[in-house]
């Protein structure tokens, strides 16, 4: 379906509106297929971007504020969904020896081999949501979302002046 005909727009915006309506509806298309696949796991897409955060990185533990920074949905509540992640035993909060004000949150074995059984899973719907472009086309594709990415984040300053002009 066009974009015209999913959004039942008279007319096309202009190319850069375009865009941002694209990746707009591309991700919340991505996202519902990711939902389906974690829920018959028993986790939220944000849930599962915690796990596969703390999966990563090292022995010793995230603090949450590390968590926070590295997730892709930035809107999550990480303290809370580390709380339900800990209570269904997939997470462990582990002192730091360092600074007792701090806990670090590291991956339980439960967590574990629950990620390791989504492994296949995530890796085949990958292929088959991006199974219409080859290897390249995902690499190029990937290249250019990456690039503006970057340009919108040194655009957030911008947005200010933006916003006041429009007032």
């Amino acid at each position: 379906m066009t974009l015209q005909e999913e959004l039942q727009l008279s007319k096309l915006p202009a190319p850069g509106v375009q865009l941002m309506l694209q990746l707009m509806l591309t991700r919340e298309a991505i996202v519902r297929v990711q939902e389906r696949l974690f829920e018959t796991h028993g986790l939220t897409i944000q849930q599962f971007n915690v796990l596969r955060i703390v999966r990563g990185g090292p022995t010793k533990g995230h603090p949450i504020y590390e968590i926070e920074r590295r997730m892709i949905y930035r809107f999550a509540n990480v303290t809370r969904l580390v709380d339900r992640l800990e209570l269904q035993g997939l997470l462990k909060r582990v002192a730091d020896p360092k600074d007792r004000r701090v806990s670090r949150v590291v991956i339980t074995p439960k967590g574990r081999r629950l990620m390791e059984r989504l492994d296949e899973p995530v890796q085949a719907l990958a292929a088959r949501l991006t199974s219409c472009c080859d290897e390249a086309e995902c690499l190029s594709l990937a290249n250019h979302l990456e690039r503006l990415r970057e340009h919108c984040a040194l655009q957030e300053g911008a947005q200010d002046e933006l916003v006041g002009a429009s007032s």
